[in-house]
């Protein structure tokens, strides 16, 4: 399934993006929570040992957990690589290598995969008796997308990463209702969860009424097309004025009038035209500053929808960078995750065209 293959209410939906948990760490849990918290978890824990009870007092710890470090924002895994501290506590979703001897061994260390070189290895360690779940453990085991909340330990050889909850990203929670569930979970296990299409913004909309006939057709028009003319044209359809580029800039405009699911949205863009004189080619994360940065601090705008630009085709390490920046957990009923949009020469190609903008072009 590709975020393709989801409805545009599915989509664009304000979902609760929660974990469905698979490891727990209940002393690191309780010992990184504010006292009144830590309190309040004591008091609210149910009695007993059976099965049921104790995976009801996780499920009480993880979302307070999570609703914690929304409150704190506490930094996505990359951002707390950037801020090279010695421990810090980070939220984020990442995708982990496989670890078979999660089976046999008490304690396990495995990668995570990172587009982004910090100069040294990523390994998670933990001990296998804070399994919560069998299939968390098959899950691990396979190597897949998982929320983690973590410390990160900054030392000499590796970054290590000392987990307090891993678990897949899940959609499917009480605060979406019923109606959803099937397709929310299917969105989640297959990672498309968070993002949306160009098309689902109001404001873009009638690109779907532009047929494209090859690869040639957008990519003579794209390849010449000023990043500057660009940001005029996307600037104007929101009605806004542009404003000026500088080297610190989070973003390369900043609008709170797009429109999605009959909804104002705040947006950040980033913009990449075609580079120049240079090589007209797809987008990865080496275009996008030293580590990722711009993408850094897009997110980092605090805007609802999160949206990278570009002349040219849009690489997956881009996609893997903005999802796991954008989308966080958001524990029990402490908010709505954030979503993230791509739209790459192709699709600018249609924007333009649907909205007149190569005929203002042409015609001076």
């Amino acid at each position: 399934m590709s975020v393709h293959d989801i409805s545009s209410d599915i989509r664009t939906g304000d979902f609760f993006y929660t974990i469905d948990m698979g490891f727990l760490n209940r002393r690191l849990c309780i010992s990184v929570l504010p006292r009144m918290l830590q309190d309040h978890y004591i008091q609210n824990q149910k009695p007993g040992n059976d099965p049921m009870t104790v995976h009801a007092n996780y499920r009480l710890l993880s979302n307070m957990l999570l609703d914690a470090c929304r409150q704190l924002s506490v930094p996505a895994l990359l951002k707390a690589l950037e801020l090279g501290e010695q421990t810090h506590l980070f939220l984020s979703t990442q995708r982990l290598t496989p670890c078979e001897d999660i089976f046999e061994s008490s304690r396990v260390d495995h990668l995570v995969e990172l587009d982004i070189d910090f100069g040294k290895p990523i390994h998670i360690t933990y001990h296998t008796e804070h399994l919560v779940s069998t299939t968390g453990k098959e899950r691990l085991a396979k190597g897949t997308d998982q929320s983690i909340v973590g410390l990160l330990h900054n030392k000499p050889d590796r970054f290590e990463i000392e987990p307090l909850v891993i678990g897949t990203p899940l959609l499917d929670h009480p605060c979406n209702g019923d109606a959803n569930r099937y397709l929310t979970w299917n969105a989640s296990r297959n990672g498309c969860y968070g993002e949306i299409l160009p098309e689902d913004i109001a404001e873009f909309s009638k690109m779907v009424e532009v047929q494209v006939s090859d690869a040639d057709e957008w990519m003579d028009v794209m390849k010449k097309m000023p990043e500057e003319k660009i940001k005029q044209f996307f600037a104007g359809l929101f009605g806004e004025p542009t404003k000026k580029d500088w080297g610190g800039e989070s973003n390369d405009h900043f609008s709170a009038n797009v429109t999605v699911a009959d909804h104002r949205r705040t947006a950040a863009f980033l913009l990449k035209g075609p580079c120049g004189g240079k090589l007209f080619r797809g987008m990865t994360l080496d275009m996008c500053g030293k580590r990722a940065d711009q993408v850094l601090r897009l997110t980092e705008s605090d805007a609802e929808i999160s949206i990278v630009q570009h002349c040219h085709s849009i690489g997956e390490d881009i996609r893997k960078t903005l999802r796991s920046l954008t989308v966080a957990p958001s524990g029990s009923v402490s908010g709505i995750a954030r979503k993230y949009c791509l739209i790459d020469g192709h699709a600018t190609y249609r924007i333009l065209k649907a909205y007149g903008c190569l005929k203002k072009e042409k015609g001076g």
